[in-house]
């Protein structure tokens, strides 16, 4: 008999485990509609990035040539193959990049196949989120959560300080029966290029037991996830 709800204790304690398990997996796999936002001049570029940054373009044939023009100030580079993924794009504005394959046209390519002209935005403001020390001024719980507060710590950079302020980046919570909104406290950052503690209020309810995923967004409408360890319940 004790053996019997031994075995019983165990089976319930797996079946809530892997409950939780498929939870995580379904909330990682979830897009919010906010996070498939994108705004007309973004959907122009096949990337939008912030300067002194790289772009992963995947492993590269040797036989590729690039050729990367910055539309500003008419420069122009060449460069072949995988050294695509080491260049940085040091100033700010719209590049014009062309692909030529110079394989004939019975040769096997090993690599992804780009269109033979696309265009790259160089964003002339960087932000990045310290997670680590993201923190929430009440306990998120099922049920109704109102005025909490979320705070975040974020670098803002510019390119030779060439601007002074921005409009507060948005962000969105996503979860199976979640219901939260997500207000900036302050309408405007002042950049300084120091550490910007940004706070969201949260108000809204969590339906059901789930995992909570933050989508915070930079300048460029490119998304930065912070997943919740916490299971709400």
């Amino acid at each position: 008999m004790i053996d019997k709800i031994n075995w019983n204790l165990t089976y319930l304690i797996s079946k809530k485990r892997a409950a939780c398990f498929f939870f995580f997996i379904l909330l990682t796999t979830y897009k919010s509609p906010a996070q498939k936002r994108e705004s007309a001049e973004t959907s122009q570029f096949y990337k939008v990035i912030s300067f002194d940054e790289k772009i992963d373009f995947g492993k590269i044939d040797d036989s590729v040539k690039w050729i990367i023009s910055n539309i500003q100030d008419n420069s122009i580079s060449e460069v072949s193959g995988n050294d695509i993924n080491d260049y940085i794009f040091q100033n700010p504005g719209d590049y014009e990049i062309n692909f030529k394959e110079t394989k004939k046209h019975d040769e096997v390519c090993h690599h992804p196949m780009f269109p033979e002209k696309f265009r790259i935005k160089v964003a002339a403001v960087k932000l990045s989120y310290d997670f680590s020390q993201i923190t929430f001024s009440k306990k998120l719980q099922k049920g109704s959560n109102t005025d909490l507060i979320v705070t975040v710590p974020a670098k803002v950079l510019t390119k030779d300080n060439s601007i002074t302020k921005l409009p507060a980046p948005g962000m969105s919570v996503s979860g199976i029966g979640v219901v939260l909104i997500a207000t900036p406290e302050e309408k405007e950052i002042v950049i300084n290029n120091k550490v910007h503690f940004l706070k969201y209020r949260l108000s809204g309810t969590i339906d059901k037991e789930t995992y909570l995923m933050f989508d915070f967004y930079d300048f460029n409408n490119q998304v930065q996830t912070y997943n919740l360890p916490q299971f709400i319940k």
